[in-house]
This record gives structure tokens, C-alpha cells and sequence, in this order.
């Protein structure tokens, strides 16, 4: 048995390699694209659907099965796709309806032949073509919406829930918290509260992450946006604090100190969304990271986001440092002139359009999706 096994591995191996080996030159692809800008020696940078009747919000979550299949979630019509190579090059674009009518889907996460989507008050669960509602009573309705899930090594769903609104104190402490079901949609438990618009949460080695996005009357602090290490009973300061525990206008009932502090930040309204562990060895310097989205700012002049990161961890498993991957600046020891703001003012970017969720599949290619009904993929050169 272990011998096959074995075999099973290296004959996996070899199909990624091969694979890799029979793509033609990036630019010679029929679905490369530039801008945005990325880094051509690291990767290319493909499209792999565009479809403008879609809209703005048009795939807003994103999860990849090991079979190549990429699911897409649609919120404004309540359909899940599923996109699946029909022409030979490698890459899930063509789509089907494979769930409908469902509430504002917004959350996908593949799990041992099953696809669990959050949406609204709603966890549902498609199998073998089945549909079945596992949960009906997520608190939903104001305020954000239920973010995205993603399933632990202890066989459990956790699931992000926004917040009812901007500043206020809610009446449940379900709402902008982390809830936490097993695989059936049972024995609900809080595991972690104080968020406002917690966009999604994923596992790496082991440790649950998520992110935030600072109040609006914060919006000229810098640096409130979240990447939070999520711990049993954490509680992650707001409606009182943000960032470094920043206080708010309502902090005077509160010790912002005693807060769970966030693990790293990212410039304000930015609006970290979509999240995703990275561990294939694919693309090696990033192995092991973790693949945030920066939505985007709005309603300000001065644009924050609109790009796709990388979190660095240091050997302790702390975050260090984020990196921008998409788009990325040509020369940045030459900031002038080359700015990520003024890239995204030349085109050169994905402004105005936000980004939404990020996933990566079994051969390690890195998927984004992005307003206006497109999904990018980074894949090798």
C-alpha cells in the first residue's frame, strides 16, 4: 500500500511538471494580459473569464476542487458556478449554474467532494448535485454581509459574520464574530468577536486567520485595516477600537488595551477581503503565506488597495510584512513617479474596479477575482 501510494505521488508530480513544461511562452497565450502590472519573471498573468453582464459584484468568492473545477459565487442572482476546462489550455473557463437560488452567496469552501457556501442567514452544503441547507439561523440582514468560510483540521466550518453596522453596539454577539458548526450545520459555537466586516478567514499550519476593515469616521487614520490570528474567546476591539487598537468615538466605556491586538495592518480602507493560505511549492518564495485581497477604498480621493498581497511570516509564525504582487510597481527603490496610487491613476492597475476573493488550486496557480465579472489567474511562465 505504501508503494502505491508512493507511485501515486511521483505520477502527480510528474502531470504538474509536465503540465508546466507544455505551456507555451506567457506572452504567446491568447489569454495573457498587461496591464495590470505584474512581475513577468515570476509570473504571467492570464484571464480567465470576462463577462460584463456580470457586474460589479459579479464572483465575489472563489474556491478551487482538486479535479481543476474553480466554483464562483454570484450574490445578486444567488447562483454558485462551477468553471471547467472545455478547450485543452489549463485554465476553468466555462461555466455553469450548479447552484440557484440561494441568498446572497458570498462565501465558498471545498471539502472532501462537498462545496459549503455561506450566504445571508444561510450555510449550505452541494454534493453529488444535491443542494441542502445545513443552517437558516445566521444573524444577517443589516450591516455586512456574512463573509466567507473555510473548513479546520478538526472537521469544522468556521464562518466570518459582518457586523450590523458602521459604529454601534450590537445586541448579538454573533454578529461581527467568527462562528464555528460542524460539517452537518450543528453545535454552533462563538470563537471569536469585536469585528466589523471580517471578509474571510483561512487555516495556515494550523492557525485561523482573518481580517477587518476600520469604521468610516477612521477613514483619515492610517493604517486600521486587519490581519487578525484568531484564538478561542479573542475580541478584536471593535465598535471601540481599531487598528493598534485605535480608539473610536464610543471608546469611553471601553479599554481599548484589553483588546486582542491585530497581528499586522494594512493602510486604511484598503478593505482586506478575500483570503487564502498558500503552501504549494508552485511559486517557492511564497510558499507557505498567506494571498490577501485589498478590495479598495471608497468615497476617498487618495486610493488605498485594489491589488492582490502576499502576508511574509517569520520563523515564530508571525507576520512580518505584506507584499503587493498585483500590480506591482516596476522599480521599488524608485518610488517616485511609480507609486501604486499613481500606477492605478495610469491604467496600469485594476482601479476602479475592487477585488473580491483569491483561492489557489492543486497545481498551485493563484486565482483572483475582481469587479466587473472578471477572474485572473497567476500561473507559471
Amino acid at each position: 500500500m505504501f508503494r502505491v501510494v508512493i507511485l501515486l505521488l511521483t505520477l502527480l508530480g510528474l502531470t504538474r511538471i509536465t503540465q508546466a513544461q507544455a505551456l507555451p511562452p506567457c506572452v504567446e497565450r491568447p489569454t495573457f494580459v498587461d496591464p495590470p502590472q505584474v512581475n513577468g519573471q515570476r509570473w504571467c498573468l492570464e484571464e480567465v473569464v470576462h463577462d460584463d453582464s456580470a457586474g460589479e459584484l459579479g464572483f465575489t468568492a472563489l474556491a478551487a476542487a482538486p479535479d481543476g473545477t474553480l466554483y464562483a459565487a454570484r450574490p445578486l442572482v444567488g447562483q454558485v458556478l462551477a468553471l471547467r476546462d472545455t478547450n485543452g489550455d489549463g485554465l476553468p473557463e466555462s461555466p455553469r449554474v450548479v447552484a440557484d437560488g440561494l441568498t446572497f452567496p458570498n462565501g465558498l469552501a471545498y471539502h472532501r467532494g462537498a462545496l459549503y457556501i455561506s450566504g445571508g442567514p444561510h450555510l449550505y452544503r452541494l454534493r453529488d448535485g444535491e443542494l441542502e441547507t445545513l443552517v437558516d439561523d445566521i444573524p444577517a440582514g443589516t450591516g455586512f454581509w456574512t463573509g466567507g468560510l473555510t473548513v479546520g483540521g478538526d472537521s469544522r466550518l468556521y464562518v466570518a459574520v459582518g457586523a450590523p453596522c458602521d459604529l454601534c453596539q450590537p445586541d448579538d454577539p454573533a454578529r461581527g464574530a467568527i462562528l464555528s458548526y460542524d460539517l452537518d450545520g450543528g453545535d454552533r459555537r462563538i470563537v471569536a468577536t469585536g469585528l466589523r466586516q471580517p471578509g474571510d478567514v483561512a487555516f495556515l499550519n494550523g492557525v485561523l486567520w482573518t481580517t477587518d476593515t476600520a469604521p468610516d469616521a477612521l477613514a483619515d487614520i492610517l493604517n486600521l485595516d486587519e490581519l487578525n490570528r484568531v484564538t478561542p474567546g479573542a475580541f478584536f476591539g471593535w465598535p471601540y477600537c481599531a487598528g493598534e487598537n485605535q480608539p473610536t468615538a464610543i471608546s469611553a466605556v471601553f479599554d481599548c488595551s484589553t483588546a486582542t491586538a491585530p497581528a499586522l495592518t494594512f493602510p486604511t480602507h484598503s478593505t482586506p477581503t478575500g483570503l487564502a493560505a498558500y503552501t504549494s511549492g508552485t511559486f517557492a518564495d511564497i510558499q507557505d503565506t498567506l494571498l490577501v485581497v485589498l478590495g479598495g477604498s471608497y468615497n476617498r480621493a487618495a486610493l488605498a488597495g485594489f491589488a492582490l498581497a502576499v502576508v511574509h511570516f517569520d520563523g515564530a509564525g508571525n507576520p512580518v510584512a505584506d507584499e503587493v504582487i498585483v500590480p506591482e510597481q516596476a522599480d521599488k527603490n524608485n518610488p517616485p513617479g511609480q507609486t501604486l496610487e499613481i500606477l492605478q491613476y495610469r491604467g496600469s492597475g485594476l482601479w476602479p474596479h475592487e477585488l473580491f476573493d483569491v483561492t489557489a488550486n492543486s497545481e498551485g496557480w493563484i486565482f483572483f477575482s475582481v469587479g466587473g465579472g472578471r477572474i485572473f489567474v497567476l500561473r507559471p511562465l
